[in-house]
């Protein structure tokens, strides 16, 4: 990749980062969870692992990335996006087999799987009964199709005014969506708009991240700095914290913008080589475990995982398990991808 932009092992990085964050939010995403372990710090009667995930919205970080590299391979003349969508869907098909299968047998046949329309719905991605984590597979994909579309409209403007634009046509639909939900609720299609145009600007985002800020020169900047990654460090921590005082009183209106100061910090600090091989490794199986870790967590395996007791256990047997399992599914994956495309 052109040395102004992200190194793929940078943003594989960010992916295994993004990764840690969603297994973590998931397992305890709500005083229910956290009440399957054994958390030994809290906030006044608060346990501190559930004032944490407020800090940890993946999808936001992974949209971002998307919008990064979208856009990047937009601008090097590669706008096809039909095979990365025809990738994604038969990774997703694989899962969604396996799982099922062995849903049948563990909680029986009335969810695994369930009607025939059920289980259409769920291979095209239009209702996610069988594993609702994997909710933003259908915007993701209409995003990247649209993608071209999006980046060629944009590139005609001030990226200010398409900001501005973004950002207005986000707040809009974040309120509505407020005043709104029992509508969404009812009517799948709204449903699917408001996640679309909910997605779209941290995907915009990304985009004019990519195009107007310069890794290198940035890079270069801190190359001297003697503290810089102090400095660095400190200002991830001032993001993960401050996201946190934000989230839990004003929602979540501002994580695209958290998104996109923790990738810039991330990206620019200086890691430890056995750290980024960690995330890097985490970052390429990302896929895999997005779309299997909470079969473990919620719906099939839910006593085992939590029988651990305590939450950093939880999430350490969770990560491995997800990823032991990821690797096999990259691995069948990969022979099935190389025999249909």
């Amino acid at each position: 990749m052109n040395e102004h932009f992200f190194s793929k092992d940078n943003t594989s990085a960010l992916k295994g980062v993004a990764i840690l964050f969603m297994v973590f939010a998931h397992l305890f995403n709500n005083m229910e969870l956290c009440g399957f372990s054994h958390p030994l710090l809290y906030i006044e009667d608060e346990p501190l692992i559930h004032y944490m995930i407020f800090a940890m919205n993946p999808v936001d970080f992974f949209i971002v990335l998307s919008g990064y590299g979208l856009y990047y391979t937009y601008s090097q003349g590669k706008r096809n996006n039909i095979k990365r969508i025809l990738k994604l869907y038969i990774h997703y098909w694989i899962t969604l087999v396996i799982f099922v299968c062995i849903g049948f047998f563990v909680v029986g046949s009335k969810k695994y799987p369930g009607s025939f329309l059920d289980l259409i719905y769920n291979f095209i991605g239009w209702k996610n009964s069988y594993n609702h984590e994997t909710w933003f597979l259908l915007p993701y994909v209409l995003l990247t199709l649209s993608s071209t579309k999006i980046f060629t409209i944009c590139d005609k403007f001030n990226p200010i005014k398409v900001f501005l634009f973004s950002f207005g046509l986000y707040i809009v639909v974040r309120f509505s969506s407020r005043y709104s939900s029992g509508l969404i609720e009812s009517y799948q299609l709204v449903k699917w708009v408001d996640a679309y145009l909910t997605l779209l600007f941290p995907f915009i985002l990304g985009m004019l991240l990519s195009k107007y800020w310069d890794f290198s020169v940035f890079k270069e900047r801190l190359l001297f700095k003697i503290n810089k990654n102090y400095v660095l460090t400190y200002a991830l921590m001032i993001l993960f914290v401050g996201i946190i005082l934000v989230r839990y009183k004003y929602q979540s209106i501002f994580y695209p913008f958290y998104a996109v100061l923790f990738i810039m910090c991330f990206s620019l600090l200086h890691r430890y080589s056995w750290v980024d091989k960690i995330l890097m490794e985490l970052g390429k199986r990302s896929t895999s475990i997005w779309l299997i870790h909470t079969y473990f967590c919620y719906y099939l395996f839910q006593n085992f995982i939590y029988s651990f007791k305590y939450p950093v256990i939880i999430f350490v047997v969770l990560m491995v398990i997800s990823w032991v399992c990821g690797i096999l599914i990259d691995k069948l994956n990969y022979i099935i991808q190389k025999q249909l495309i």
